[in-house]
């Protein structure tokens, strides 16, 4: 049984790993200036400074991203609703919130790591690494108190 499980979690995360969806990337992330707050972005939305949202070139709209900043380790999931950056040496645009809470305001650009948050859709594949135990109901099973003691 213990074989079984090493090699179901085994080949699971081998999968997960051939799957595009679950890649890591390094590069530089830049943020939007407050400037762009009201204005539309290229999927209809109105890009809001205080939403934890991002511009990225290939992940499809409603994506969520864990942003991470390498020089402190401080992370923030945002939502991608944008496409760019414009500059090809840049990977992400976060918004002017999520830069605060990675902490690059003052620097401008920053070096971070980007990974995609699984959705609903993949965490059913959690069951198949933690696999639900089967579960002896033993209620049915207690006898009822077959005496009272009244003092």
């Amino acid at each position: 049984m213990a074989n079984l499980m090493r090699f179901l979690s085994l080949s699971i995360l081998v999968w997960f790993s051939l799957d595009g969806l679950h890649a890591q990337e390094e590069g530089l992330a830049s943020y939007y200036h407050k400037r762009f707050h009201g204005k539309v972005s290229s999927s209809g939305r109105i890009h809001d400074a205080e939403e934890l949202v991002a511009a990225h070139r290939t992940h499809p709209f409603g994506t969520f991203l864990r942003v991470t900043n390498l020089s402190n380790l401080k992370s923030v999931i945002v939502c991608v609703t944008d496409r760019g950056p414009r500059r090809k040496s840049r990977i992400i645009d976060v918004s002017y919130s999520a830069a605060e809470l990675l902490g690059f305001i003052s620097k401008g650009i920053e070096r971070v790591r980007v990974e995609v948050v699984p959705g609903i859709p993949d965490l059913r594949y959690l069951d198949l690494i933690y696999p639900k135990m089967p579960y002896l109901d033993a209620a049915k099973f207690r006898s009822a108190i077959p005496y009272r003691m009244d003092y």
